[in-house]
């Protein structure tokens, strides 16, 4: 019997620390799990449809889409291959004095990231989606099946090249023959997804090229493909996104145009670029959400507004949310909200804001399933 001195916190850690010792779990997620948000268990009515033979393709194996269905997927995190997390991080990386590591050792690389994903699945989060800005090294892909396997959390590996940052032979190349070279590295390294695949504020000609070869590599794959347009808000950047690559037989369903929350309303009020997007059949990438952005500084009253006027459109069928991790001073063990910032961070100013828990499923959990679900080809 629990005395009845104790608190409800020292209650909930007795009866938590049962369940960790028969599970492996730490009773403050266990607590979370017993717990979960309106979201996650409120699904909205009628199934979701995926194409005959669709898988979503982790660095460990090729999932059905069910299996993603158990909580939230970040279609756009840095988890390798922007610089390495560590607690404390340095002094440089902090957007004003670091405060003090949560406790010693000083940790970085993988053990780090494991320890950050357990507590990111206790929040609710299922799948993260590993953007890069060139081809992933062959360590950093081990890395993420290391990731995977330690942590529990589905991760898919995505590939891409971030405007200039090509290989030194791009130059020489057709853009169909830099597209067999992505199909090739997708197989060799497990790609679920092209991506990221940025492009400046005006669209250089090696971008369009870059952008044909992606197009083609998606034909023969059926591989989704999400974006990066520039944080400097640039609707007319996401709308020559999709007319190019849907125009080059991109399939937009397996298509998102990211970085669109860093679009100001003084850019684009009445959100025609949005309207682009979804009337061509593509996805909205909300995808610095949760943190403070090095590069935009919109502050997230105003992305919430845009939410409510793009749900307030019909769009909550294209719409992605993701958080585009990638600074150290975030991390959970660094005092931040890690990897889980869109879930508990965001998404509470959303139903603060009146967006009812079934659309939050949709958004979270639906949404980018059907985005990375795809029958491979080849």
């Amino acid at each position: 019997m629990t005395p009845i001195w104790m608190t409800r916190r020292q209650a909930l850690g007795v009866v938590g620390g049962g369940l960790a010792a028969a599970t492996g779990l730490r009773w403050s997620e266990q607590q979370l799990r017993a717990q979960p948000p309106g979201w996650f268990t409120a699904k909205p009515p009628g199934a979701v449809s995926f194409p005959q033979g669709a898988v979503i393709r982790t660095v460990l194996k090729d999932v059905p889409p069910s299996a993603l269905d158990g909580g939230a997927t970040m279609f756009h995190e840095h988890l390798i291959g922007v610089g390495s997390y560590s607690t404390p991080p340095p002094a440089s990386a902090c957007p004003m004095p670091c405060s003090p590591p949560v406790g010693p050792p000083e940790r970085q690389g993988v053990h780090l990231l494991v320890d950050e994903l357990r507590a990111t699945a206790a929040d609710g989060v299922t799948c993260i989606v590993n953007s890069t800005i060139a081809r992933p090294t062959d360590q950093q892909v081990s890395d993420l099946r290391d990731l995977a396997t330690r942590s529990g959390m589905h991760i898919v590996a995505a590939g891409g090249y971030f405007r200039q940052n090509y290989p030194a032979d791009f130059a020489k190349m057709s853009d169909d023959a830099f597209g067999e070279r992505l199909v090739r590295d997708a197989q060799a390294q497990r790609w679920g997804a092209f991506g990221e695949i940025g492009t400046s504020m005006r669209l250089e000609d090696d971008e369009r090229k870059c952008l044909s070869a992606i197009a083609k590599a998606h034909t023969r794959t059926n591989l989704p493909i999400f974006t990066h347009t520039p944080h400097q808000s640039c609707p007319s950047c996401a709308i020559e996104q999709v007319e190019w690559l849907t125009s080059r037989g991109v399939n937009p369903r397996s298509l998102c145009i990211g970085h669109m929350s860093t679009i100001t309303f003084s850019d684009d009020r009445l959100a025609d670029s949005f309207k682009a997007v979804v009337n061509a059949g593509a996805f909205i990438g909300f995808d610095t959400v949760g943190h403070q952005m090095a590069q935009s500084h919109i502050p997230e009253r105003q992305k919430v507004s845009r939410v409510l006027q793009l749900l307030e459109a019909g769009f909550e069928d294209h719409l992605l949310l993701s958080g585009d991790f990638a600074q150290s001073h975030n991390l959970k063990a660094n005092w931040g909200n890690g990897f889980s910032s869109v879930v508990i961070q965001f998404v509470p100013k959303l139903r603060h804001a009146g967006v009812s828990d079934a659309t939050l499923h949709k958004i979270l959990v639906d949404n980018p399933r059907r985005f990375l679900a795809f029958t491979p080809k080849r």
